[in-house]
């Protein structure tokens, strides 16, 4: 398939290469936001919502101070958007082990099928596109793919050990 680059073009320096890879996530994540809209909007979960809910999901539980801070609003304008998250039963609070007037914030069970429901749509999607391309290609992007997550491994490590 090759559509980006004909073995050929592979020539490339690498600061041209880093351009166009730049330019491929940026393409990439046109995409995806635009299929990612069109699930959304199937869900009844307004947007603040979701994404308050992915990142009590990703934090096992939280404060609401801290929800508030990831988000770069106001614990006032979490509280709302977690009443609702309650009251569709995909969030549930529940008093700090330490401190009782610390609330804490944790995804039902109802709220990880909501996530999951999100991921497996996703997959699905991606699946059936990587069903449209030939195993030399698929093998490519494995290759690439490994190095890329292992090169931003590696960078992360660093910037905590330089923390």
């Amino acid at each position: 398939m090759n559509t980006f680059y004909p073995v050929e073009d592979i020539r490339l320096d690498n600061t041209a290469m880093t351009g166009e890879i730049i330019k491929l996530f940026h393409k990439l994540g046109q995409i995806r936001m635009k299929y990612g809209y069109e699930q959304w909007r199937k869900l009844d979960v307004p947007l603040a919502q979701l994404k308050s809910l992915f990142l009590i999901h990703m934090r096992g539980s939280v404060n609401v101070r801290t929800l508030a801070a990831e988000m770069g609003v106001t614990p006032s304008n979490v509280t709302g958007i977690v009443d609702r998250l309650v009251a569709q039963g995909l969030v549930k609070r529940s008093e700090g082990l330490d401190d009782r007037r610390i609330v804490l914030l944790e995804v039902t069970d109802k709220g990880r099928e909501t996530i999951t429901e999100i991921h497996e749509t996703g997959n699905s999607y991606l699946k059936g596109v990587l069903e449209r391309m030939d195993s030399e290609d698929i093998a490519a992007l494995v290759k690439g793919m490994s190095t890329f997550i292992t090169a931003i491994e590696l960078d992360q490590q660093e910037k905590i050990v330089k923390m």
